[in-house]
Order: structure tokens, then sequence, then C-alpha cells
């Protein structure tokens, strides 16, 4: 499975709200898929973007830049590079540590703070 970085922090908050009901499965499809496949770290649209509405012809209109800017802090945070190949279980382990970090610095303008912040280790974590 190919991922962005902030996919591996952001999907641990998924709800199943707050978008279109094709991406919804698409989410559920891939969360039921990643605790059994390596994962690999990716840049650009991955398997959680495919079926955003927001993509089009493979970049992303809400600004492939400042997606970018959250995929390189995500990697910093869970110390992992383009390329590597991890476990589900190696990013949830680490967000003890970082979900701090990451709510100040990539959660702070986003649409789907206030779904996230719905789950018991978002307000316990900084």
């Amino acid at each position: 499975m190919r991922l962005r970085a902030h996919h591996l922090i952001c999907l641990q908050f998924f709800k199943g709200e707050g978008y279109t009901e094709e991406y919804v499965e698409n989410l559920k499809s891939i969360l039921e898929r990643v605790k059994e496949e390596e994962i690999e770290v990716v840049m650009g649209a991955d398997e959680v973007c495919n079926p955003c509405p927001h993509l089009k012809d493979g970049i992303c209109e809400k600004g492939e830049e400042q997606i970018a800017e959250l995929d390189l802090l995500a990697m910093n945070l869970l110390k992992v590079k383009l390329g590597d190949r991890l476990s589900w279980e190696y990013a949830e382990s680490k967000l003890p540590k970082i979900i701090g970090i990451w709510k100040r610095y990539a959660c702070f303008d986003c649409e789907y703070a206030e779904i996230c912040s719905k789950d018991e280790r978002w307000k316990e974590r900084g």
C-alpha cells in the first residue's frame, strides 16, 4: 500500500464524517487492509487521494505545496523517509509522542480537526 506520510497520521482519526460517500468507502477499505499490508511512504497522490473530489490530473487542487509540507512534517515526526516501508502499528505507536506537535503545526487550519478531536487519543495528548 502506498500512502503519503500525513495520511499515516490523519487516518488514525478517521470517523467516516466530512467526506463524499465514495471517499468514505475508499478510506474504510484502506483501513481494513492497512493493518495487514506493508506501507510504502510516498509523495503525491496515493490510495487515499484517488477518489478525492479535489484530485485533478493527479494534483490536489487544495494546494499540493501545502500538502507536501504536511508530508515533510509527518515524515520528520514519524522518523521515516520517502520509499520507507513500515507497518500501520509503527505509525500508530508514534502517536503519543507526536500528536501535540502535529496538532499545533498541522491541524490548526484543517477543516477536519473538529471531527478528529472526537477521538480520545486526540484529547489525551496535547
